[in-house]
């Protein structure tokens, strides 16, 4: 049997067309964004306390690891921050760190949301999404 000489032309017809990186990052971002303005309320609940310049317990040592003033965050976390996140409040099944007056404090829907919000961070992260920022360096 002779191979079909349209065959190619034909399967590169109805291709899927290759996804703009661009709007690939944009549309990452924009999910994380979204998840974030879910998530804030929990953060501003939970964590405003000591990571806003307008907190009662906000110190320079304290907003230098998570500032959660500008989105994204900053911080020196600021690379890391969803994945550190996972680990001050447990969900990695560390011993919760966080809240620092009530650690493991923060459970059922405000830890999913929060979680939510990581999870987009880290897809968001891994496509490339964000913008290079300095290494860590934080001994944890």
């Amino acid at each position: 049997m002779t191979p079909d000489p349209t065959a190619n032309e034909h399967d590169r017809a109805i291709a899927p067309p290759t996804p703009d990186p661009a709007q690939v990052k944009a549309d990452l971002l924009a999910a994380e964004t979204s998840a974030w303005e879910v998530a804030r309320p929990v953060f501003t609940k939970w964590c405003a306390s000591c990571h806003t310049k307008a907190g009662k317990k906000a110190a320079k040592k304290k907003l230098d690891h998570f500032d959660m003033d500008p989105y994204p965050p900053g911080g020196h976390h600021a690379g890391t921050i969803g994945f550190t996140i996972r680990d001050v409040l447990g969900i990695t099944g560390k011993k919760p760190k966080m809240p620092s007056d009530k650690p493991g404090s923060v459970k059922g829907d405000d830890l999913a949301k929060i979680k939510a919000w990581t999870d987009t961070w880290e897809t968001s992260e891994k496509a490339g999404a964000h913008q290079a920022v300095a290494p860590d360096r934080h001994d944890h």
